[in-house]
Parts: structure tokens; C-alpha cells; sequence
């Protein structure tokens, strides 16, 4: 197996619990579903904001027919939220083990323009400061983003050098077909050793052989 030079980490469900958006503001309960409603009212809507090609500002109108909140309250609490993202256990150690083995590292991300105002908040892009979402390159592929990382750290091209860790089998599988040797998919704690990284605590992980 070649030696890792790139480890790029998805986010949701990957690193945090993904479902900070439907964080109820107090008194309203029916956020939850009223955030799943209007995020299906218009079709297509949820495939355009992850590809840059709408902004959260569309979902408010379809929140606001749904909630007894003002456009101005609903777009207060949709950012308030990003300080609420719960990373997972061990999440954060592992990027740290990762950085102290001499690795770089990215966020490959499916998810809108303003997931950066998102990683602000949160603290990832203290953690993580080179991200690459899909609603900048227009396109839900993490090899294209992986692709996109190596050309900005200056690193040779193609991935058979870079790990990808994510929850998504598809998205695994689809790095192993490019970089040309497999990785399994398993759970449990970090490990990392010369050319291998896995995810943190009881998580679904990448063990590279």
C-alpha cells in the first residue's frame, strides 16, 4: 500500500451529528418537521443549494408559511445553530493524530455556500482550515473534491495517496476505484499507524490494508 499523504475527512455524520439544523428554537416543536417540509416543498431545492445553485435564504419563505416565526427569527435561529454542531467523541483527537504523524489535511464536504459561515462557528476551520465544499466546485463527487485539494496543497495529482474517511459506502467506494486500492469499512476507536487512519470512537471507519 502507498504511504498516505492526504486524509480528507467528510463532515456530517463523519466528524458531527448532522442533524444540528433541525435544532428546535425553544417553544417551537414543530421545527423539525416544518425544516423537512420545506426543504422538499420546491423540487430540486435541497440538490441546488448543495451545488451552489440556491442559498439557505430560499428555504426561509417555505419555514415561514410552515411556523409561527418571523422570516427575521427563522434566519436568526438557521445560524444560531452552527454554534450547536456536537462533534462526535474522539472526533477532534483524531485529527490531531493525524497532523502529529505529518499528514495534511481537508474537509470534502456536500454541502452549500454557507457551510463556511458554519465552520466558523463550530470551530472546524481552527481544527481544519482547508475545506472544499460541493457548492464550490458544482459537483457531489469526493474525488473531484480530493482532486481539488492535492492541486491546492501542491501535491502530485491522483488519489492513490489519499484517504478518504466518510460515513457514505458510495463515496468510499468511489476513492477506491480512482485510487486504484481498496478500503474497508468498519467501527471502533483511532488507530493510526505508518499509512493508516481510522475513525474516531464507534463510528463506521476506513481500515486500510
Amino acid at each position: 500500500m502507498p504511504t498516505i499523504d492526504l486524509v480528507c475527512w467528510d463532515f456530517g455524520d463523519t466528524l458531527v451529528d448532522e442533524m444540528f439544523m433541525r435544532i428546535a428554537p425553544q417553544g417551537v416543536p414543530g421545527w423539525p418537521a416544518a425544516y423537512e417540509a420545506a426543504s422538499l416543498a420546491k423540487p430540486g431545492y435541497v440538490d441546488d443549494w448543495m451545488l451552489g445553485r440556491a442559498t439557505m435564504n430560499d428555504l426561509i419563505p417555505e419555514l415561514a408559511a410552515r411556523l409561527p416565526l418571523t422570516p427575521f427569527a427563522i434566519a436568526s435561529h438557521l445560524r444560531a445553530v452552527w454554534r450547536e454542531v456536537a462533534w462526535f467523541d474522539d472526533a477532534q483527537g483524531a485529527i490531531a493524530m493525524v497532523g502529529q504523524v505529518g499528514v495534511a489535511q481537508a474537509i470534502v464536504t456536500v454541502n452549500p455556500h454557507e457551510f463556511h459561515g458554519i465552520a466558523a462557528s463550530c470551530g472546524l476551520d481552527r481544527v481544519l482550515p482547508l475545506i472544499v465544499t460541493s457548492a464550490h466546485l458544482a459537483t457531489e463527487s469526493k474525488p473531484a473534491m480530493a482532486d481539488h485539494v492535492r492541486a491546492l496543497s501542491g501535491l502530485a495529482p491522483g488519489l492513490a495517496t489519499t484517504l478518504l474517511i466518510d460515513n457514505r459506502h458510495d463515496n468510499v467506494t468511489a476513492r477506491s476505484k480512482r485510487a486504484g486500492w481498496p478500503c474497508s469499512m468498519s467501527a471502533g476507536r483511532v488507530a493510526l499507524g505508518p499509512g493508516r487512519a481510522t475513525r474516531p470512537n464507534g463510528l463506521a471507519k476506513q481500515l486500510c490494508d
